[in-house]
Order: structure tokens, then sequence, then C-alpha cells
């Protein structure tokens, strides 16, 4: 979502016009299913989506957590 909100206040600095998807109290939108992290999951939604880097996350106390989920840092 970060993402998503990030190029729409580039394009209001831009001037640009913001499009949706669909359209929320006649405004655009756009909507975003959300997805529950669990330690079964974590890989697949967080590192193999590209939200966030094995490496950035499995440090310090959280790298014996990662190894024992198979997730590299």
């Amino acid at each position: 979502m970060a993402g998503a909100a990030a190029k729409v206040a580039v394009g209001f600095l831009d001037g640009k016009p913001v499009k949706g998807e669909t359209t929320l109290f006649k405004t655009p939108t756009q909507l975003f299913k959300p997805a529950v992290i669990t330690q079964k999951n974590i890989k697949a939604e967080v590192v193999d989506k590209g939200f966030a880097k094995a490496s950035d996350l499995c440090t310090g106390r959280y790298a014996d957590g990662c190894k024992k989920l198979g997730i590299g840092g």
C-alpha cells in the first residue's frame, strides 16, 4: 500500500490527476486485499513478493527465527 500511496503523492506534486481502479464515496480508489501474516506464510507474503528483503528482516534477535522458518538472511 505504501508504494501506491507514494505514487499518488508524487502525482499530486507533479499536478497529475489521481487514477483509481474504482470509486468509493465519489473518490478515485484502489482497494487492497489484506493478508494475515503467519509463520507459515511470512516468506511467501513478505519476502517473495518483495515487500522486504530477508537480509533486512533476519538480523539480530530475528536471525534464529528466520533460520527455523527457512528464510535466508
